[in-house]
């Protein structure tokens, strides 16, 4: 998940409007922000950046950074929650694990632009809708920005890949023709990253 991500982050500040912009968007992306370094390190980045017990430790560790610091915890929960829910998001979009040793499991829209367009979109804007309504705003210039970066994010995935739209799979070689053609349907389990 790419924009939604901002969307959760909105949702917080919709809900809890002491707590800075900023930090909540540091907890709704942190996973990935650990992620950077975690790549020069493994190969298993994903394991070690997004699975549930560490999501979890991150999210305790952003609840109690808040604490510490004098913040209330009906803040430093939401806190946890936003970046909690970094998990459910990427398992929508993608594939991630669960524990150590255990399964991966996602639905990995990233190969239905159409779907994940109308899901991300759809955090983005209640996100938008919410905190604007409790009194935070974020212009709406932010929001078109915000979606364009999301289609050239799933355009730069797409070029030389498949995706799906309904139940017919495409594959996009702009060296080859600016127009997706049609594909065999491939099936694309859910597996670890090697």
């Amino acid at each position: 998940m790419f924009v939604g991500h901002f969307g959760i982050a909105q949702l917080g500040k919709g809900v809890r409007r002491d707590l800075p912009f900023a930090l909540l968007l540091v907890s709704a992306y942190l996973p990935d922000i650990v992620r950077v370094p975690a790549q020069l390190l493994t190969r298993q980045h994903e394991l070690y950046t997004h699975s549930i017990p560490v999501i979890t430790a991150l999210s305790l560790a952003m609840a109690v950074l808040w604490l510490l610091r004098g913040g209330r915890p009906a803040a430093a929960a939401m806190l946890a929650l936003v970046c909690l829910l970094h998990w459910p998001a990427d398992v929508f979009t993608g594939c991630k694990p669960t524990t150590f040793g255990g399964p991966w499991i996602g639905f990995v829209s990233y190969r239905r632009p159409v779907n994940d367009i109308l899901v991300e979109g759809g955090l983005l804007i209640a996100g938008w809708l919410l905190s604007t309504r409790r009194g935070f705003r974020i212009g709406k210039l932010w929001i078109v920005l915000a979606f364009a970066v999301q289609i050239t994010f799933l355009v730069s995935m797409y070029l030389g890949s498949q995706f799906l739209i309904g139940d017919r799979e495409w594959m996009w070689k702009p060296q080859q023709s600016l127009i997706p053609q049609p594909h065999v349907l491939e099936d694309t389990p859910c597996r670890p990253v090697k």
